[in-house]
């Protein structure tokens, strides 16, 4: 197989992967702080970002739980594909690194920048997947924080390959898909979209034990928290689901997927109760 843009995407397309697109390392827009691709391989010439859908079924369904498996599953086949290319290219003669879809990722208590303890702990990819996924052309970053393309909108999931090949890069597309439409601000059950702003503390308390409050931080929020906490020991085992969550990494708020109308794949088959 010859090594070149092309044959590197009829090779993924045919292994499952919905969407390629294809960055040069050197000019990767990142997230903040800045986690550039040669501070992950020096020699990198070339990002090759993939994406896999969900299951719209899976977005759509009452219990959350369903796409969490999905979100594992195309986790899975991302990681697989990229380790059966990494593989290939690294036969030919060209270091590669696949980053994964999904953890292990770093956790920090303490700010790297200011070596002062964070209010809340920090979650932090080694490369921030949705920005590859914008530079290589594939989508914009909507009001949801989420990566938003043309065809799934946020129903996709990400993964890489940061390589010294050097391949054709796609350009990049200033897509207007996320101007007027606030659905995923007011659809939030935390208020951690607001006004085109994203709040990842309230957010990632939600999203990972189904909090509605974050851990107090004054001794007025304490009485709140106490009984927040009190009212979820009455119908949920936390203890349990924590252990569950640990393992299978469930998630517990996907609203402001839902809510997104974005995605033209989606249009004959999303269920009426969530068009817009």
């Amino acid at each position: 197989m010859e090594i070149n843009a092309q044959s590197i995407k009829k090779m993924l397309h045919d292994d499952g992967i919905d969407m390629v697109g294809i960055a040069a390392a050197a000019k990767l827009i990142c997230a903040q702080p800045p986690r550039p691709a040669t501070a992950l391989m020096p020699t990198a010439r070339s990002v090759i970002v993939m994406a896999v859908a969900h299951s719209m079924g899976a977005v759509c369904s009452p219990h959350i739980k369903l796409w969490t498996r999905n979100k594992m599953q195309t986790s899975r086949l991302l990681d697989s594909v990229s380790e059966k290319l990494s593989r290939l290219l690294e036969r030919n003669g060209y270091l590669t690194l696949p980053v994964s879809a999904d953890k292990p990722v770093e956790i920090h208590k303490i700010n790297p920048d200011t070596g002062k303890k964070f209010p809340h702990t920090k979650v932090i990819g080694h490369l921030s997947l949705k920005h590859a996924a914008v530079s290589a052309g594939m989508g914009q970053i909507g009001r949801s924080n989420l990566l938003l393309t043309e065809r799934f909108g946020p129903h996709q999931r990400l993964g890489c390959i940061i390589t010294e090949a050097e391949l054709e890069p796609d350009s990049f597309r200033d897509l207007k898909l996320c101007v007027k439409c606030k659905n995923c601000e007011t659809s939030c059950p935390v208020g951690a979209l607001k006004d085109g702003r994203y709040d990842v503390d309230p957010c990632f308390n939600y999203w990972t034990y189904g909090f509605d409050r974050l851990p107090p931080r004054k001794l007025r929020e304490i009485p709140g928290y106490i009984k927040m906490l009190m009212r979820h020991w009455k119908s949920r085992d936390v203890l349990i689901e924590y252990g569950q969550t640990m393992i299978t990494d469930v998630d517990f708020c996907i609203e402001c997927m839902k809510a997104c109308p974005v995605g033209s794949e989606w249009k004959r088959i999303r269920p009426s109760t969530t068009k817009i």
